[in-house]
């Protein structure tokens, strides 16, 4: 490309209506019809372009063709446009085939002596007649006439934006007068205030003429200019060149060209047979041809309008017009006026309706202006304006404060721009607002260095690593951790060296690695050493009880509470909103009430001393709490909605773990699954992680438990968390609440008692966040049907048991317990209370009704039958074959109708199957045999007799053509991989 001339990329796209109306024109010129055509646009637009795209059609026509254009070169010279163009019939020899026989204008060759003196033989004296705009407009058409006598032509009239009022005097009649003859003036400005577009509207608005004014091109167009000057297809020209090129120009023909132009020489972007690409970090200057068209334009509206967009263009590509009033002393009516006059020149804009605002038009302007200073003046500049900033917001609020600090930077002030950034970063994070917090501290640690005094460094650090924790950029916040050490050698307080340690202590535990995090205890108390104050030492305190919350429940309990006493006395309600957070998530692993107390504290302390952080970290805790004790999710659906748009991806992502795991008990399961996508799509962003991986380990393998699927719980732990990852306090919430489920989902009774054990015994060495592992719940209904008919008493699940998961099995407990003792009425009372503690989780409700149905119908109370049916139906249509099969055979021993089902589990016998004979009751036989049970476990599950399990197996040996029962399980076990 950059070997190939500027005429061989000149092509016209997207301005295929443009070139219609023209033809048009010209054909119609051809057979005596006249018309004017008006073509306005911005510079670049691509004006010259259909220009040229006429004169090459009107002379492949035959046409006489004469040009001519308004220019502010040199003096102002009246009628230039038209003498340029009518000149060119009396030059010899002449382009056009010899000149017209002037001999047929009569009296008019006089007036035409002003524009062309080859056209009278007089000397023009003085003014008359001739001098009349109506005269000289006829004489002029008149020779149009007789010059394209025959064949027409074509007058073209450019840059009229730059000619004299005679000028367009003249243009008016002839627009007017033109009809009837076979001449097409065709005449071209630039958009914005003026005569010209004042008499191209009015001309358009009289029908006098056609106005077309150009816009930029499309997305698609910008590919099609691309991929031509290329010399590739549109397919070739990936989005990004597309979008970059589309971007920068605004969809500006002539600057999209030389954008592309000045790519492919600084080999910003390279061709290759699959088409073309952008190479990252290659620097691409704006093209010279654009910078020196900015730069001309700005240069007209003189020395003070020039200086005024240099001085807005270090400002930025936004810029306050109250500053650079303050900044140079301007009064009103001058700042305006020469806004006005840079609008008209097209290079800035308002961009709000109180005129405070403007921008600069297009992305290339303003770095165009810029490159045009010195460095010296762009500090210059930049000084001037932060002073104005400075004088007109006093403490800068708001946005004023990163906008000041942007100047302080361009006027070389490091220093000063890192405290800016810095108390910007500061007041957002106080605020809320993560995202912006991280920017700004980020921004002021860049900028200070050696050279600055430590304790500033370490305090800017310092509340950098809280924005990056609670942003979720867990890995910038470690790299960060040998700033600590060179601050530690420069000699930095020891109370600066265990907040910092604190902080980092943080961020591990973030991480999931405790371990990590309490070695930076430990050396924050080394940094403190014996009789530190509780001041400093209550943050340290907070942390190592949340360290130790898994490991040491009693230690972290001890702890938190040490915290919360010497951060409230000593005024540090951050600190204590952390150990009030401690102390309520171990009431609520008890199930406590306790843990509302504690977060209601933490929300009152953040509130009080307006915290909106851990504002929001408390609302988070109570949505939660509020999430166990009633199924109420809507409370967690506001928090998330709130720390996603502060951009607080700590509390997002807790939540969206918990309404995950909402959605697994609802049965919702794509819901949840999306949620659990999503939520690793983040974490395998760049730049971000931190968050629990345990936790969704966890809550994938409940996801896969309640919908009966029979990876083991601990490879989709491990799949999750890695191999030697540390033990997960999840895990024995995934088997209580997962591994127990999907055991009765098998009716596996036996199955489900045995991981009952395991999670309370895992309970007990790394307790559960939430109590939930069975023990409070599925356990105590278990027990209720296996118990003993002459026991009476119950165990008391506490206040565990009140939790609305696992309320709903409580109370069902009590209703098999009520039914042994004979009070039926009440047993079925127990019964609709417990099927409304359920209503929000469908799957478990009904296998509770499928659970409890059996007792009943032993004992003879309730309604058995209508129970079992609404599960059997569930369960059947869930595609849970186990369940809906011991339905249906509770139905048949209480003599009831058992609805026909086509297979097992749900589903169709296999085709093939079919065709060797195998029933649908041989086919849940056939189905179990992969797990390589014996007859008993079989007949129990299948509730049939050992003998019909045998005459079963029997029957599938001989029909899939087995030799033994081993062969026939390997079947079963390689027909289960194949369906799934």
């Amino acid at each position: 490309m950059s070997a190939a001339s500027r005429d061989d990329l000149s092509i016209c796209v997207g301005r295929e209506d443009e070139l219609r109306v023209l033809r048009e024109a010209l054909v119609g010129a051809r057979d005596g019809h006249g018309t004017t055509v008006l073509l306005t646009g911005e510079d670049g637009i691509g004006k010259s372009r259909l220009v040229r795209e006429a004169v090459e059609s009107a002379r492949g026509r035959e046409m006489r063709v004469l040009l001519g254009r308004g220019s502010p070169v040199g003096p102002a010279v009246a009628l230039r446009p038209l003498s340029e163009a009518l000149a060119s019939l009396f030059r010899e020899p002449s382009d056009e085939g010899g000149g017209p026989d002037i001999g047929t204008l009569g009296p008019y060759r006089t007036a035409l002596g002003r524009v062309v003196p080859d056209c009278t033989d007089r000397v023009v004296h003085g003014t008359g007649p001739q001098d009349s705009p109506v005269v000289l407009g006829e004489s002029v058409l008149r020779l149009l006439s007789a010059a394209g006598a025959g064949s027409g032509s074509l007058l073209v009239l450019e840059d009229l934006h730059d000619a004299d009022p005679a000028t367009l005097a003249v243009v008016e009649y002839l627009a007017d007068n033109i009809a009837a003859q076979g001449t097409v003036l065709l005449v071209t400005f630039r958009t914005g205030p003026g005569e010209p577009g004042d008499l191209a509207r009015t001309l358009a608005r009289r029908r006098a003429g056609t106005l077309l004014t150009l816009g930029g091109l499309s997305r698609a167009e910008v590919a099609r200019l691309a991929a031509s000057c290329l010399g590739l297809g549109v397919d070739g020209v990936p989005y990004d060149v597309v979008e970059r090129l589309y971007r920068d120009s605004g969809g500006n023909p002539f600057v999209a060209e030389e954008l592309l132009r000045t790519l492919v020489d600084t080999g910003g972007l390279v061709t290759g047979p699959q088409g073309c690409r952008l190479v990252a970090g290659v620097r691409c200057p704006v093209p010279a041809a654009v910078e020196h068209g900015i730069a001309r334009r700005a240069a007209r509206l003189g020395p003070e309008g020039h200086r005024l967009l240099s001085a807005a263009a270090v400002i930025g590509e936004r810029f306050p017009v109250s500053v650079l009033r303050q900044a140079w002393g301007l009064s009103e009516a001058q700042l305006f006026a020469r806004l006005r006059a840079a609008v008209t020149a097209g290079l800035v804009a308002a961009e709000d309706s109180a005129g405070e605002w403007y921008g600069f038009r297009g992305p290339l302007t303003a770095p165009a202006l810029l490159a045009r200073l010195t460095p010296a003046d762009r500090a210059a500049l930049a000084r001037r304006s932060a002073e104005a900033v400075a004088e007109l917001h006093p403490g800068l609020p708001g946005r004023w404060c990163p906008f000041a600090a942007e100047l302080r930077l361009s006027a070389g002030d490091r220093s000063g721009a890192a405290s800016l950034f810095a108390t910007a970063g500061r007041r957002a994070l106080s605020a809320g607002r993560i995202s912006t917090a991280v920017e700004g501290l980020t921004r002021a640690w860049e900028l200070l260095g050696e050279g600055d005094e430590p304790r500033v460094r370490a305090d800017v650090l310092d509340e950098l690593l809280v924005a990056l924790a609670e942003s979720g950029r867990i890995d910038r916040g470690l790299r960060l951790a040998s700033a600590l050490d060179e601050l530690e050698g420069l000699g930095l307080a020891g109370g600066h060296v265990a907040r910092l340690h604190a902080r980092l202590a943080w961020l591990w535990h973030a991480d999931g690695r405790p371990t990590a995090g309490l070695a930076h205890v430990h050396a924050g108390r080394c940094a403190l050493g014996p009789e530190a104050e509780d001041r400093r030492t209550a943050a340290l305190d907070a942390v190592e009880a949340q360290l130790t919350v898994h490991t040491d429940p009693p230690a972290a309990a001890r702890l938190a509470a040490q915290a919360t006493f010497r951060a409230e006395r000593t005024g540090m309600p951050a600190v204590a909103c952390r150990a009030w957070r401690v102390r309520g998530q171990l009431a609520l692993r008890r199930g406590s009430q306790e843990a509302s107390y504690c977060f209601t504290r933490m929300r009152s302390l953040a509130e009080a001393h307006e915290l909106p952080l851990w504002r929001m970290h408390a609302m988070l805790q109570l949505a939660g709490q509020r999430w166990l004790v009633d199924g109420e999710r809507d409370a967690l659906l506001r928090v998330r909605r709130q720390a996603r748009k502060v951009g607080a991806r700590a509390v997002r992502t807790s939540a969206d773990l918990m309404l995950a795991l909402d959605h697994v008990l609802r049965g919702e399961y794509a819901q949840a699954q999306r949620l659990a996508d999503a939520y690793r799509a983040r974490e395998e962003r760049p730049g971000l992680a931190g968050g629990d991986p345990h936790c969704l380990a966890a809550v994938r393998a409940v996801g896969a438990a309640h919908q009966g699927r029979r990876e083991p719980l601990e490879e989709l732990l491990n799949a999750s968390l890695g191999t030697g990852a540390p033990p997960s306090p999840w895990a024995s919430l995934a088997h209580g609440l997962g591994g127990v489920v999907r055991a009765l989902l098998e009716e596996d009774r036996e199955l489900a008692r045995l991981t009952l054990k395991r999670a309370e015994a895992d309970d007990a060495v790394r307790p559960a966040p939430y109590p939930l592992t069975g023990q409070y719940g599925l356990a105590v209904l278990l027990d209720a049907l296996e118990a003993d008919p002459d026991r009476l008493d119950a165990p008391d699940p506490g206040e565990a048991g009140r939790l609305r998961w696992n309320r709903q099995f409580v109370v069902l407990a009590e209703a098999v317990r009520l039914g042994r003792q004979g009070r039926g009425d009440e047993a079925a009372d127990a019964v609709s209370k417990a099927r409304a503690w359920a209503k929000p989780y469908p799957p478990a409700a009904h296998l509770g009704l499928r659970l409890v149905a059996e007792a009943a119908q032993r004992d003879g109370w309730g309604d058995p039958v209508l129970w079992l049916r609404e599960a059997e139906q569930y369960f059947h249509q869930a595609g849970v074959g186990a369940v809906a099969g011991a339905c249906r055979t509770l139905l048949r021993r209480a003599g009831a109708v058992v609805p026909h089902r086509s297979g097992a589990n749900g589903q169709a016998v296999p085709h093939p199957l079919r065709l060797l004979g195998v029933t649908p009751r041989e086919y849940e036989v056939l189905r179990l045999l992969a797990d390589r049970l014996d007859n008993r476990t079989l007949a129990a599950r299948l509730f049939i007799s050992p003998r019909t399990v045998e005459k079963h197996v029997a029957s599938l040996i001989s029909k899939t053509d087995q030799s033994n029962r081993a062969a026939l399980n390997a079947y079963a076990a390689r027909l289960r991989q194949v369906d799934g």
